[in-house]
């Protein structure tokens, strides 16, 4: 059988191998090998997953350093990169994750990316600046398409959030946030996202009977994750038999704790349980 040569390969598979890729490879990667691939790297259908999760933005990353050295740039802001790899999308990017990154506001980055990528279904923010965490609610609206809502930490503006959310984005059926819940939030989710399909709170503080209300409530949800909680326990009957209906459920390590019990646990306590990891 005669070998195939990389540079017999077609523009179009190129673009498909490529829209395989992460950010790193598309911009210090294959566009440097020769003129064909980096004509191939800069289709539109390349950049419509914008992860920056994963990559590496600290100090000493060799990815900034290697950045920095082709493109011949002397300082590097996640800020430019970021609207970059935005302009590179062409509005077709359809997935945005943010990275945490201390004490650095992203709320001039969002505008952008509200602009820029109107076809957003599924987007991932870090834990958010009190400034850009009240603001949020009134970006999330311009995302008619939006599916999924992934955030560290529970806004502030909750309440709002999933408002603009119900009133706005008819295709919405994931939320994965962690985060202390009570019956006001429990009853908001259940008569914001009734359609809502994926749930993750992996980590929160929940009770029992707000939980039920939201599995009782949500009557399409395919998948919760709610392993890890506080306010619970993962071994009670009553919440097996409303969960059994739901085709994954993980409640792995909940349990009541004894502050809990007592009427004393605090939003403090679940923040330090969730970062320390004792949770």
């Amino acid at each position: 059988m005669e070998e195939r040569k990389w540079e017999e390969l077609t523009f179009d598979c190129l673009v498909c191998i490529f829209s395989k890729l992460g950010l790193e490879d598309l911009t210090i990667g294959v566009p440097l090998v020769c003129k064909t691939w980096h004509g191939a790297s800069l289709d539109p259908e390349c950049w419509k997953i914008l992860d920056f999760q994963d990559m590496d933005f600290t100090t000493n990353s060799k990815f900034i350093a290697r950045f920095n050295q082709e493109y011949q740039i002397p300082n590097f802001s996640f800020a430019s990169f970021m609207k970059l790899s935005i302009s590179k999308s062409h509005g077709s990017a359809i997935k945005l994750t943010i990275p945490s990154m201390l004490g650095l506001s992203f709320y001039q980055d969002l505008i952008s990316a509200s602009i820029e990528c109107p076809r957003l279904k599924v987007l991932a923010l870090p834990t958010l600046l009190r400034q850009d965490d009240q603001q949020i609610p009134g970006l999330i609206g311009r995302w008619k398409d939006l599916e999924i809502l992934e955030m560290k930490w529970k806004p502030i503006s909750f309440f709002e959030l999933i408002e603009e959310i119900r009133a706005n984005c008819p295709k919405f059926m994931g939320l994965h946030l962690c985060g202390h819940f009570e019956g006001k939030e429990a009853q908001a989710i259940v008569k914001c996202l009734p359609k809502l399909r994926s749930l993750v709170m992996r980590g929160s503080f929940l009770r029992r009977e707000d939980l039920m209300m939201i599995l009782n409530g949500c009557k399409e949800l395919q998948e919760v994750d709610v392993s890890r909680c506080r306010g619970f326990d993962a071994d009670d009957e009553i919440l097996k038999k409303a969960s059994s209906r739901i085709k994954k459920f993980a409640c792995e390590g909940s349990k009541v704790e004894e502050y809990y019990v007592n009427g004393l646990y605090g939003y403090g306590n679940l923040f330090f349980a969730f970062i320390f990891g004792d949770y």
